[in-house]
């Protein structure tokens, strides 16, 4: 496998990384931060309306729909730029969901959902998280034979502005992907704050009606592997962001009449930390790779994300002693990578639960792998 960019995936990246660099910077974001109301203002619209234009949404979407039809490679590459300049916009979860209807719905339902993706009209979310649970195969919400959901999803993002979101629920068959308005009859929401200062929300759903997307663990399978892939994805662009600032920041600064980063043990942490952060890049390139030709990925997505989690901590924490006393100033940038990495960290499970996961699949062979 060769993880070289190749013509159109370096150009999609290139794209990506000049529109969120040209646009959001400390002050912008700054601005952003100061306009959260509790309603889910956490939205840098413009910068959104901009990748929207430029095909970056709709990147690996059917061309039918207005699309880009390309991979979810793509996808990641446009989420590690959100990452890289901690960019408050949708793109994970509405490129997540707008993949999975494209995947498993009919043609009228996805033409009528994804066209407004492509053009930035339409924001979409994922309600996946519950208290205590793990395996998104067995949530605690449920479906009645209608198709109406009962129960409680946690850490809802942009629900507020989404139009539908993708709930996997437990139905009379098995567990299911189920597509729902996450504003409308018989849904509740309660605001609270993500680590990252995000308005998130907490849904609560007493026989709202929804749509049955896919039925079976496989449809499960296929959306959380995709899902682990653009969280790691995200999270590459944050260490490698925050590896960047952290190499300027020590090579400017001076002690002793000589920059910093020449001291031997700020060398050697930042060597330690680039080797994090490399090991995230391998892992989750090789990941979106498998996913996108249909090979078994689950390997891969575990160690990747083994490295979102212990080795994004690792960086985070080498960063911040790296700064000194300005890294914990909210004036400098530096705090928002460290609070989106750890928000990331705990999405779909910290190291511990990627670990037992990991040993679980080794242990189940490559042959009982599901949801490719």
């Amino acid at each position: 496998m060769d993880f070289n960019l190749n013509e159109t995936e370096q150009a999609v990246s290139d794209l990506a990384m000049q529109i969120l660099g040209d646009k959001v910077d400390h002050e912008r974001l700054k601005e952003i931060e100061t306009s959260v109301d509790g309603g889910g203002n956490w939205f840098a619209a413009d910068e959104w309306a901009l990748m929207a234009d430029a095909g970056l949404i709709g990147i690996a979407l059917p061309e039918a729909h207005g699309g880009g039809g390309l991979s979810i490679i793509e996808a990641g590459l446009v989420c590690e730029a959100v990452g890289r300049h901690v960019a408050p916009v949708p793109a994970l979860p509405t490129m997540l969901a707008a993949m999975t209807i494209a995947e498993f719905a009919d043609d009228a339902l996805a033409g009528e959902i994804l066209p407004g993706v492509c053009d930035g009209s339409r924001i979409l979310t994922v309600a996946t998280a519950e208290h205590l649970r793990e395996d998104l195969a067995r949530p605690g919400v449920t479906a009645d034979a209608a198709g109406a959901l009962t129960g409680v999803k946690s850490v809802v993002e942009y629900a507020s502005q989404a139009t539908h979101a993708i709930v996997n629920a437990l139905g009379a068959d098995g567990p299911g992907l189920y597509l729902v308005d996450p504003n409308g009859p018989g849904v509740t929401a309660e605001t609270g704050t993500s680590t990252r200062k995000e308005t998130v929300f907490e849904l609560t759903f007493a026989g709202a009606p929804a749509t049955l997307l896919a039925a079976g663990e496989g449809p499960i399978r296929w959306f959380e592997a995709r899902y682990l892939a653009l969280v790691c994805a995200t999270q590459l662009g944050v260490v490698e962001g925050q590896l960047r600032l952290t190499a300027q920041y020590t090579s400017e600064r001076e002690q002793f009449g000589r920059p910093v980063a020449t001291f031997q043990a700020v060398t050697q942490r930042l060597a330690d930390c680039f080797i994090q952060v490399e090991g995230l890049r391998l892992q989750t390139q090789s990941a979106l790779w498998r996913i996108a030709n249909e090979v078994d990925p689950w390997e891969d997505l575990r160690v990747a994300k083994w490295f979102g989690s212990e080795g994004a901590h690792f960086v985070a924490h080498g960063a911040q002693h790296m700064h000194g006393g300005i890294g914990v100033d909210v004036d400098y940038p530096l705090h928002r990578y460290t609070l989106w990495n750890k928000h990331l960290e705990v999405t779909l499970g910290a190291a511990s639960q990627q670990l037992r996961a990991l040993g679980a699949t080794l242990a189940a062979g490559p042959a009982t792998a599901t949801g490719v």
